[in-house]
């Protein structure tokens, strides 16, 4: 651990950052509350019902559908085929 850490063996994480925040200058303090909203605001996405991550994911149908409207192509199955047949 540095030097000029305040941690005191039996004392709890949230009482250490504590004081050790009471020692930061602002713009560390400022920086360090940041942080902690990015932690928290990743585990609260990390925990997120499944509906909403479900609703989430992209349509992938309505996307092909607006790249190749109507188009259908056929099976890639019979070219395949003639490609083999040529080899042979």
């Amino acid at each position: 651990m540095p030097a000029g850490m305040s941690y005191v063996p039996g004392m709890s994480a949230r009482d250490a950052i504590i004081n050790e925040i009471k020692l930061a200058p602002e713009s560390l303090v400022q920086e360090a509350y940041e942080f902690v909203l990015l932690l928290k605001s990743r585990r609260s996405q990390e925990y997120a019902p499944a509906e909403e991550s479900a609703s989430a994911q992209p349509d992938f149908l309505a996307r092909q559908q607006a790249l190749f409207g109507s188009r259908v192509l056929s099976d890639s199955q019979g070219l395949m085929d003639e490609l083999r047949a040529e080899r042979f």
